[in-house]
């Protein structure tokens, strides 16, 4: 009897959160850090949007309907959210790690 709750246990200590999918991590950065400089309806920001999504590898289609996906899942959103504070965190170590007026890995 101990060994089945155990072995419960360690099963349920296994189980990891809905998988993350980082490249809709680094799109949805992408087109939020654009949407701060050129704001989310000017034809520009239009433009830039359509352009970030095709970079990696969406059509604006395709990146509505993951977002949307994320965003109608309660279990998909927070662990998402979280994908997204860690690497902003991350870009913004290495941005501060950079000497003055140099970008990190810059020569």
């Amino acid at each position: 009897m101990l060994l089945s709750l155990l072995c419960v246990a360690l099963a349920a200590c296994e189980k990891t959160g809905p998988s993350v999918d980082s490249k809709l991590v680094a799109t949805y950065i992408d087109i939020r850090a654009m949407e701060q400089s050129l704001g989310t309806d000017s034809p520009e920001a239009r433009i830039a949007r359509k352009s970030i999504v095709e970079q990696h590898g969406y059509t604006v289609e395709s990146y509505k309907a993951a977002i949307d996906k994320v965003l109608d899942d309660d279990a998909s959103w927070v662990p998402f959210q979280r994908a997204v504070i860690a690497r902003i965190d991350t870009l913004i170590g290495e941005a501060s790690s950079a000497p003055p007026g140099q970008k990190k890995g810059a020569p």
